[in-house]
This record gives structure tokens, C-alpha cells and sequence, in this order.
């Protein structure tokens, strides 16, 4: 695992759990955006539960708001972040949708969106290790 993972699946172990899989990965990266933890699950309040709705994963959503602090505004590279998650899972990238697949498969809602926080997190800073190195 890498310290960002370590740093979310801390906040996602808490008891009880306070945070969507949006604003575990906003407080993550928090001290690196330059704000505080409080400030940064505010900012991902709204994106959990895709949007509170069921719409885009709160995960993609916390993703390219990072990627964007970070300076990553490339559309290749927000392209190719969307994409890749949406291939790791069917061409689904709704939370709606990804839940109902999960559930049909027998999983656990907090086991899975604990995985994507994980994969979302791997993604985000293997393109910003690359973008920072070209």
C-alpha cells in the first residue's frame, strides 16, 4: 500500500464511519491541496453516493477535483482516469450501477467502495507521478 491508502482506509476504519468515499479521498490529500481536513470533506460532501443520486462515483468525482489541485487538467489525463476506472468495472462508472453489480455479485457495500477508494487512489497518484515527471 501506498501512504495515501494507508492515510484513507484510516478514515474509512474509524468508528463510527463519518465520510463518503469522496471526502475520505478530499481529506486524504487534504494537507497536500493546502486545507484542512474539515475543509476538504466539506468540498466532498455532495459527490458521495454519486452525487447524492447515484449518478458519477463520488471516487471519480474526489479524483479529478485532486487531479486539478494538483494542476492536472489535462483532458487526455482526465480522459484516461475516467476511462480506466470505468474498465475495471464493466463500463460502469454510476455509483448506482456499481453498487447494484456489487450487490449482485454478493458483496459488501463497504467492502467495495472501500476498493475503489483504493483503486481511485493508486490512479490518482500513479498520473500525477507521471505528469510530474515528463
Amino acid at each position: 500500500m501506498n501512504k495515501h491508502i494507508d492515510k484513507a482506509m484510516e478514515l474509512r476504519n474509524k468508528t463510527p464511519m463519518m465520510d463518503n468515499c469522496s471526502q475520505t479521498i478530499m481529506r486524504t490529500y487534504a494537507k497536500e491541496l493546502g486545507i484542512n481536513e474539515e475543509l476538504a470533506a466539506s468540498m466532498g460532501c455532495n459527490f458521495g453516493g454519486g452525487m447524492k443520486c447515484g449518478s458519477t462515483c463520488g471516487v471519480i468525482t474526489a479524483g479529478l477535483i485532486v487531479l486539478g489541485a494538483k494542476g492536472i487538467d489535462s483532458p487526455s489525463v482526465t480522459n484516461e482516469f475516467q476511462k480506466r476506472i470505468a474498465q475495471n468495472h464493466d463500463g460502469m462508472t454510476n455509483c448506482a450501477d456499481l453498487l447494484r453489480a456489487n450487490a449482485q455479485k454478493g458483496g459488501i457495500k463497504k467492502i467495495h467502495c472501500d476498493d475503489m477508494i483504493k483503486e481511485s487512489i493508486a490512479l490518482i497518484d500513479e498520473l500525477v507521478a507521471r505528469e510530474e515527471n515528463k
